[in-house]
């Protein structure tokens, strides 16, 4: 199975943030002379590990250990807790608020020390149990062993959640079914002031695990104008890690010529995580918009405005030179 890094975890004014970090463990958080750390513990289910990962059987027993670090010179009252895993749709891997119910594999997981006091320099041993369910589903499962720490604003009302924890992922034997599906594509067209510079092509849309197993994948758009003419095909690019049942917003920006008119094809190629996951059928959708490059045509107009005005003056003065010339020849005569 791949590993992925550890989690992290900041809270400020009631607001969680938590994202993967590819630094090196222990994970950390500081503010001022608050600091911690977390990582896993060396022991039987391994060493160095970036985060806590287990191939397990539904009914399985597991037993393990994260290490905390009071890095800081404040004393630190930490919370303890563990909480349902998700992606959030902004890619980023999140866990439940404290508080908030779990309904999946954080409900598995038992922390029995669920507040800690450690002075400066001081470390604990978290250990923990989980639990899987005898009728688990295949596949994988997401959750977040969490250490908190709650303070007062001093410059408000609201309160200051700073959180830092490491993920938890199950992957439980049985049938894997990766899949994924794309919802909500969507697409507009920004043009260039420059008449010969190209437009802005925008596409968002929306990527769901709809499987059972953690999901990720490259993007590839492809675009053409008018009769097929000025096409491109972007470069693949990774698509974020997503656990199961979450869905992330996507937005890629790219360069388009235009004449006025743009048809695309978004491609994801999606592919499971972890040995035996498997491939994905390619998730296609087309979309088609209105492209006008205003500047372009400016231009045109203005080119073609100013050969008409310097056609009527050359007219002009033509018929000035010929309404001219019998006067000129009867004086001659």
């Amino acid at each position: 199975m791949t590993a992925s890094p550890s989690l992290r975890v900041l809270a400020l004014a009631g607001t969680l943030v938590l994202g993967l970090s590819t630094l090196p463990l222990p994970a950390a958080a500081a503010d001022g002379g608050v600091a911690w750390s977390v990582q896993t513990a060396d022991n039987a289910n391994g060493t160095g590990r970036a985060n806590f990962s287990y191939d397990v059987e539904p009914g399985a027993v597991v037993t393990d250990t994260m290490v905390v670090v009071n890095t800081g010179t404040e004393p630190l009252p930490l919370a303890v807790y563990a909480a349902d895993a998700f992606t959030a749709p902004s890619g980023e891997i999140d866990v439940l608020v404290d508080g908030a119910p779990s309904l999946g594999a954080g409900t598995w997981v038992a922390v029995p020390p669920t507040a800690l006091q450690l002075a400066p320099g001081e470390s604990a041993d978290v250990a923990f149990t989980i639990t899987v369910p005898a009728d688990a589903r295949p596949g994988d499962h997401a959750a977040g062993i969490v250490t908190s720490l709650t303070s007062q604003d001093a410059s408000s009302t609201l309160s200051v959640d700073r959180r830092l924890g490491t993920r938890i992922n199950l992957r439980v034997a049985g049938e894997l079914t990766p899949a994924a599906a794309v919802t909500g594509v969507t697409a507009s067209y920004e043009g260039s002031w420059n008449p010969f510079d190209s437009g802005r092509l925008i596409v968002r849309y929306s990527l769901e695990n709809t499987g059972n197993t953690r999901l990720t994948g490259l993007e590839t758009v492809t675009t053409s104008g008018l009769a097929g003419v000025l096409s491109t095909t972007t470069t693949p690019t990774q698509v974020t890690e997503i656990i199961p049942a979450s869905t992330i917003d996507m937005e890629r920006e790219m360069p388009a010529f235009s004449l006025g008119w743009i048809t695309g094809t978004l491609t994801i190629a999606p592919a499971g995580v972890g040995l035996g996951a498997g491939a994905v059928s390619e998730v296609v959708t087309d979309f088609a918009i209105p492209a006008v490059p205003w500047s372009l045509y400016g231009l045109i107009a203005l080119v073609a405005g100013a050969a008409v005005a310097i056609a009527l003056v050359v007219r002009r003065s033509m018929r000035r030179r010929d309404a001219g010339r019998p006067a000129a020849d009867a004086q001659a005569v």
